[in-house]
């Protein structure tokens, strides 16, 4: 009879411990639940919050109207037709330098002119005459930019658009048959009217197509590479002092490589 009464004693203490403590361990099990269910729901603002287009602060966008400096280096020749499919074209190195003015449309395109300084080099001819022209001029080129990647963090961009050139000064070397230098004077302009004493004249102006790529990195420094061909004819160039058939048509292109810098 004590043993039961032992056994019964045991059981109900343990009952009434098992009551007491189921309380507690489900208020904990739910507390754990709780916390855990608002860590999970904070990772997931935090990253929505990092990865919305809409939060994204505009303050460290580029602003809406910037500026900046270029330098570059450049080679030239020219794309040449000629009726006797004698004259060619050889690169020269060149310079060129100037700024920009960026209006910032939406976060992925923009409009861009720049105003470029530059020197260029060209030599051309038949074999039997060659001509090296050298320039001094300025090109202003509209580009239509697109841009990828986080404005904040360095971004790809790159675009297209018309470009005119003003020549300000230029000066022509004359070598025939491979021999010395023969002249070296300013080159003659071209002719008005039926005056066709010139065998050649340089154009003052040239318009034509540009194309630019480059990266922007955080700090506002840029890598930028840029082609402009023209599709004007810049030089009138005739078989002779007689004749008013022009022997070839003459575009320049050129091709830069350079470094630039934006204001933020």
């Amino acid at each position: 009879m004590k043993t039961r009464l032992v056994i019964l004693f045991a059981l109900a203490s343990a009952c009434c411990m098992a009551q007491q403590l189921a309380p507690a361990d489900s208020l904990s099990l739910r507390e754990r639940a709780r916390q855990w269910n608002q860590e999970q729901y904070q990772k997931v603002k935090d990253w929505d919050t990092e990865h919305s287009l809409d939060s994204l602060d505009q303050e460290k966008l580029p602003k809406v109207v910037s500026g900046g400096l270029l330098v570059a280096a450049n080679i030239s020749n020219f794309i040449i037709t000629d009726s006797y499919g004698t004259m060619s074209s050889y690169m020269r190195v060149g310079a060129e330098f100037g700024g920009f003015i960026d209006f910032r449309v939406t976060k992925h395109f923009a409009i861009q002119g720049r105003l470029m300084f530059n020197t260029m080099q060209n030599k051309f001819g038949d074999g039997r005459t060659d001509n090296e022209l050298w320039s001094f001029g300025i090109d202003i080129p509209v580009y239509f930019m697109g841009r990828f990647g986080n404005l904040t963090k360095g971004y790809l961009q790159f675009g297209a658009g018309p470009f005119t050139h003003f020549n300000f000064a230029s000066n022509v070397s004359l070598y025939t048959n491979n021999e010395a230098k023969k002249t070296n004077a300013p080159a003659p302009k071209a002719p008005s009217g039926n005056d066709y004493s010139s065998l050649y004249a340089l154009h003052d102006n040239h318009s034509g197509i540009a194309a630019t790529i480059g990266y922007e990195f955080p700090m506002g420094l840029q890598i930028v590479a840029n082609y402009n061909v023209s599709l004007s004819d810049i030089i009138t160039y005739y078989k002779n002092s007689t004749t008013t058939v022009k022997q070839a048509a003459i575009y320049p292109q050129y091709v830069s490589l350079g470094i630039g810098y934006r204001w933020k």
